[in-house]
């Protein structure tokens, strides 16, 4: 006989109730409570999946962030580092650029400190020199002008022994005089009066070169007979003797003692073959005993041109030239205006 187990020991299986056997089993009220229920969950779904797939998707980032964040923290310090020593190099980098450009503009402005001191010492040494030159200008200045005021002294002198006037001789044919003012500046005035001075000596050497102040023949003169009272040589008495006696050899040049226009040209008795010149201002002078005339009545003369040779033509004894100085036509001494010529020199 078979025995049934136990009905503790039997374990039945629960029914499964579907759903709509157990909405059909709900009473009618519970039953529209569940259809709400499950409208506002329908309605909700896409917020709810959203919702899901954000956490989802959070849960996922959290996760990686937390796998790799160890490495991530690693690589941007290793950035920020390597960011930071380019940022120095860079910095230092400029710092050196700027080092070099202070250097630079140091070393420049040295170089200009120098170029401006051996500057300022040529200027120094210029000045210097300038000065030198403006004491030795002004020594070489005062020399000139005492030369010349000197020279001018000398020849007014002369002239005024002469008894010639120096303005009146050389006011025909000069210029016009046009006074000009004086300057402030000392060089000016020292200037000013040189030029002053060396117009008084052009002026003072165009009168004397009308003045008979040369020697007639070249060398030195040797005189054989005075201007004045002597014994005449050929009448045996005495006799006024109207200038001076040269020795010379027969044939030697005679030339004019100043500048003038030829009056007399030949024959004169005696004389002999005899050139007179006039010179203006009542000046004139004789040339006698000529063996040869080179000059024409008329012709004009410069001082120190050949006019005729010596000879022995006329009351003479032998090779001679008698040589005549004469003021409005009287006789006066040629050694006067001769020994006048010596004092001057050249002029």
């Amino acid at each position: 006989m078979s025995v049934s187990p136990p009905a503790v020991l039997r374990r039945r299986r629960p029914r499964r109730l579907s759903l709509r056997s157990h909405s059909r089993n709900r009473p009618p009220q519970r039953a529209a409570i569940f259809t709400t229920v499950k409208m506002a969950i329908c309605s909700r779904m896409p917020a709810i999946r959203s919702a899901l797939v954000v956490t989802a998707v959070w849960l996922i980032a959290s996760g990686i962030y937390f796998a790799f964040r160890d490495d991530v923290i690693t690589r941007l310090i290793d950035e920020q580092m390597e960011l930071q020593v380019t940022h120095e190099d860079r910095i230092a980098e400029l710092r050196a650029q700027i080092d070099r450009i202070m250097s630079q503009q140091f070393l420049d402005q040295e170089q200009v400190k120098q170029r401006v001191n051996a500057l300022l010492q040529r200027q120094a040494r210029i000045s210097l020199s300038l000065d030198k030159v403006e004491q030795k200008q002004a020594a070489t200045l005062t020399e000139v002008e005492d030369h010349i005021d000197t020279r001018a002294r000398q020849m007014h002198t002369v002239l005024a022994d002469l008894g010639i006037n120096a303005g009146r001789a050389s006011a025909e044919g000069a210029p016009r005089f046009v006074p000009v003012k004086q300057p402030a500046d000392d060089f000016e005035r020292q200037l000013y009066r040189i030029d002053v001075g060396r117009a008084q000596i052009d002026r003072y050497r165009r009168t004397l070169i009308t003045v008979p102040v040369r020697k007639p023949v070249i060398g030195e003169i040797e005189m054989t007979s005075q201007f004045g009272r002597r014994m005449h040589p050929l009448l045996r008495r005495l006799a006024i003797h109207s200038g001076i006696d040269l020795r010379g050899d027969l044939g030697e040049p005679v030339r004019a003692t100043a500048t003038g226009k030829v009056t007399i040209a030949g024959r004169a008795g005696g004389y002999g073959n005899m050139v007179e010149i006039s010179h203006g201002n009542g000046l004139a002078t004789r040339y006698a005993h000529l063996s040869e005339i080179s000059v024409k009545i008329g012709q004009v003369v410069r001082i120190g041109e050949v006019i005729g040779r010596i000879g022995s033509t006329g009351r003479a004894t032998g090779p001679h030239l008698h040589y005549e100085t004469r003021i409005n036509g009287e006789a006066v001494d040629p050694q006067k205006f001769l020994r006048a010529g010596s004092t001057l020199g050249d002029v």
